[in-house]
């Protein structure tokens, strides 16, 4: 299968729209310790695809690699995307396609199987696969867009932002999250005591919490936070209804350090 990747035009009033994407880190929950971690990198040049795991992959034991991506020291490069990746794009012939494009923000002469999984992150309800467009240091800036992830689970119980701890119902989240639209400001600040997460970083409204980083790049994160918080701002924002995990999109664009770099262990280096 060939595709062209055709590029989103900027169609919202804050000039958020998707920038020009042609990789992505394939990030997958380990099913015991809920870790979310970058096993690998997808990428498309317009005309063929790529995918390399990385060397965090090798080091998780007991990986079970994908299906059509068995060897981790392989580059799998192909002009029809892998069909691990592909189930996860809508075809055009489904009755809800254009409810679908218009959740994630995308175009139908847009729709391209590689912009879908831009655009969706690629998730499933129950699946341990989700897709994150690569961060990365520009002109001195950290910057980076990610959907927020574990929205349904933050009323699970009291979150604790820096000493103050918030109680969070599913009620009070939905009444922040319905107070954003494209270009809305949002905090992202540290949050205590996560059990799956040492770096955890919520995304909050208000001062109601409504999602997170994701782990992959938390630690990250909380380098260029320093001691206090840092200003993320809404890109896309779904409606009620939507699936939790392509219910909101969060830019980050903020002075780096210097020397700072993500992962600067090399844990998304590819193997091959």
């Amino acid at each position: 299968m060939s595709s062209t990747h055709v590029l989103r035009r900027p169609s919202d009033e804050a000039g958020l729209a998707d920038p020009q994407v042609s990789e992505l880190l394939v990030l997958w929950q380990h099913p015991e310790t809920l870790a979310i971690l970058a096993i690998g990198r997808f990428g498309y040049d317009g005309e063929t695809y790529t995918f390399n795991y990385t060397r965090q992959a090798a080091e998780i034991q007991g990986l079970r690699t994908l299906p059509e991506l068995r060897d981790l020291h392989r580059t799998f490069r192909s002009n029809r995307m892998p069909l691990v990746f592909e189930q996860r794009v809508m075809s055009p012939r489904r009755p809800d396609f254009d409810d679908y494009l218009d959740r994630i923000g995308l175009r139908p002469e847009n729709a391209t199987p590689w912009e879908q999984i831009v655009h969706s992150g690629g998730a499933r309800v129950g699946d341990a696969l989700q897709f994150m467009q690569m961060p990365g240091v520009r002109d001195g800036r950290a910057r980076a867009r990610f959907f927020a992830n574990g929205v349904r689970h933050v009323p699970e119980q009291p979150r604790d932002l820096g000493g103050r701890v918030t109680e969070v119902t599913r009620d009070s989240q939905e009444v922040a999250l319905s107070t954003l639209h494209s270009g809305s400001l949002v905090e992202i600040r540290p949050e205590h005591g996560n059990p799956i997460d040492e770096y955890a970083c919520l995304i909050v409204a208000g001062d109601t919490p409504i999602g997170w980083v994701p782990m992959a790049i938390s630690r990250d994160v909380r380098r260029l936070m320093g001691t206090g918080t840092l200003t993320g701002r809404v890109a896309r924002i779904a409606p009620p209804g939507s699936p939790a995990h392509t219910r909101l999109v969060v830019g980050l664009d903020v002075a780096a350090p210097e020397g700072f770099v993500f992962d600067p262990d090399g844990m998304w280096d590819p193997l091959s």
